[in-house]
């Protein structure tokens, strides 16, 4: 049991200069400062006070005192978490509302296997990491906490190195690749080479947000050898037959939903077993709800495993853009800004998903792609990732 005040006043103290003059060499803070300019932070550490301002150039400090307006307040209570993070330790984390603008990340301690009426499941033990309290005046969405660089060792816990995700592009305009849609030519070639296929009955993100604009009964789909064991009562998913996979990306693309697969190693381990590179994640993510959209949208660079199909470019034809803003309201990427009343495209965020184009009013916005053998590559490098025979 950690109860040596004096240890965490050290350590507390010691943060706050060690992460004082990151700005001047740390190129991810150097993108993740650019969406929030400048962020009051006020820490409530077992009882001790102290604050950072974090800005472009410089991250001040003033240990003991509070701050008028703080854009957030960060509260630690647990003493023995407390020195494990301000140790720089690195633990998964999971996270939940909490009350009115505040949010509760809790530190995962461990797992245990439940039974419930429709089956086993698996469910996470965890112990209260920190409270945000977020200004309710200020629009920071709390994934904001992931962009202060004290929690990159935690943040990095979120992404494996083997993780890779692409967003598939549905716009018709890209044409056809042997008599099919370019996502259902992708998912197909999978499915139709998949050992064992679920399909949940739901998708959580727009039953979570009680989504009103697509159909959240198109859920995502795992497939490969390392989901045989997967552990999902029935009222959540079950196998899928081939046909039934086939018949959901058809679905989804007509709802508008836009296709994402790739290895997400967080996402086997929440369902109870191991990534042994035998396991493909396939969602359909729509503009609103998703939770990749808004990790992308709202978290820290240093998140960012996904990326867009190699060959895809998206253009605004500046004479015909009128800037009303359609394409920054659909796109969840932040890959579209306004610079001069005019949309501009910003390259580093696009993942060439093409919902702004088929968005646009004014038909201002294209996409394309260089050569339609591209399907063909981004099979490929999916299957240098993950394989499901």
């Amino acid at each position: 049991m950690v109860d040596n005040k004096q240890e965490i006043e050290s350590l507390f103290k010691q943060m706050m200069i060690d992460f004082e003059n990151i700005p001047q060499t740390d190129e991810i803070y150097q993108v993740d400062v650019k969406d929030f300019g400048l962020l009051k932070v006020q820490w409530k550490i077992c009882g001790l006070l102290g604050y950072q301002i974090f800005d472009k150039d410089k991250i001040s400090y003033k240990y003991g005192e509070t701050i008028d307006d703080p854009d957030v307040t960060i509260v630690i209570r647990d003493k023995k978490i407390a020195t494990e993070f301000l140790n720089g330790g690195s633990f998964k984390i999971s996270f939940a509302p909490g009350h009115k603008d505040s949010l509760k990340v809790y530190k995962i301690m461990d797992w245990k296997i439940i039974g419930t009426k429709s089956g086993k499941k698996r469910s996470k033990i965890t112990k209260l990491f920190l409270t945000a309290y977020m200004n309710p005046e200020k629009e920071y969405h709390p994934f904001i906490l992931s962009k202060l660089p004290m929690f990159r060792n935690i943040v990095k816990t979120l992404v494996a190195d083997e993780d890779y995700g692409v967003f598939v592009p549905i716009n018709q305009s890209l044409g056809t690749y042997e008599n099919q849609i370019i996502p259902l030519k992708v998912f197909k070639h999978f499915i139709d080479k998949a050992s064992n296929i679920i399909m949940l009955n739901e998708c959580g993100c727009r039953r979570i947000n009680d989504c009103q604009d697509f159909d959240k009964s198109l859920g995502c789909m795992y497939m490969g050898d390392d989901t045989v064991n997967l552990l999902i009562t029935e009222d959540k998913g079950r196998v899928a037959t081939k046909e039934e996979a086939i018949e959901r990306v058809k679905l989804a693309v007509e709802n508008g939903l836009i296709p994402l697969l790739g290895r997400a190693m967080d996402e086997a381990d929440a369902f109870g077993v191991k990534d042994t590179g035998h396991f493909l994640s396939m969602c359909f993510c729509c503009p609103c709800c998703c939770i990749d959209g808004k990790i992308i949208t709202h978290g820290s660079y240093a998140l960012n495993l996904f990326h867009r199909m190699r060959g895809v470019t998206v253009k605004v034809d500046e004479d015909l853009c009128v800037g009303c803003e359609e394409c920054l309201k659909v796109c969840v990427f932040r890959g579209m800004e306004m610079i001069d009343g005019i949309a501009k495209v910003n390259q580093e965020r696009c993942l060439g998903c093409g919902r702004c184009e088929s968005t646009c009013p004014n038909d201002a916005i294209s996409i394309d792609i260089d050569d339609i053998s591209r399907v063909d590559e981004l099979i490929k490098i999916l299957e240098s990732h993950v394989e499901v025979s």
